[in-house]
């Protein structure tokens, strides 16, 4: 594992390539970010293909996207409207998304389907914090067999849950793994099985 201390997504400090890293060595991901994209989860998918009985939860502090590249929940204020012009307004919204090159490809359909199956599995938890949190908190519990060199790492600093804030967008992140690794869990669990219900 690389000697990383400070991540800034600059050239070869990109979060993405740390957290995929990382993702390679964990029986256990823990995250608490304040806004959570598809985007970001994403950025994350061939390392966590490539790990596929890895526990992922998180935990939103503020935000979800509520549109992937354009497929939203139709909502519709026109009053007047009957609920069958309602039906088909919504079909054509996501006729519309669906056939727009963002969505209609292979490649997002696999990771899509990837994201559903881990949901179904209960490998991928995602909730939403009780109270507003803007923490970024990002923890990897250790594979028993690596255990003995560290058990956990965790990186905090700037970055949300977004594909900009992984990989492109200027960033100040921290990896830590000799102190504050369990008070770091205590506080995610601690919000993790106090949270709000959609």
């Amino acid at each position: 594992m690389a000697d990383t201390t400070f991540i800034t997504n600059e050239s070869n400090k990109k979060l993405k390539d740390r957290i995929a890293e990382l993702i390679g060595h964990s029986k256990e991901l823990k995250f608490l970010v304040g806004f959570f994209y598809f985007s970001g989860i994403r950025e994350l998918y061939s390392s966590l293909k490539n790990n596929p009985d890895i526990q992922l939860d998180v935990l939103v502090g503020l935000n979800v996207d509520k549109t992937v590249h354009g497929l939203s929940e139709y909502s519709d204020n026109t009053k007047g409207l009957t609920d069958k012009e309602k039906f088909e307004q919504f079909l054509i919204s996501i006729s519309k998304s669906i056939n727009s090159d963002d969505f209609d490809n292979q490649t997002f359909c696999d990771q899509a389907r990837f994201f559903i199956e881990a949901i179904e599995r209960d490998k991928l938890r995602i909730r939403k914090t009780y109270d507003p949190n803007h923490a970024k908190l990002y923890i990897f519990k250790m594979k028993d067999e690596l255990a003995d060199l560290k058990k956990s790492f965790f990186i905090t600093g700037s970055s949300n849950l977004t594909k900009a804030g992984l990989s492109h967008q200027d960033e100040f992140n921290v990896e830590i793994s000799d102190y504050g690794a369990k008070e770091a869990e205590d506080y995610f669990d601690k919000h993790f099985h106090h949270w709000e219900p959609p």
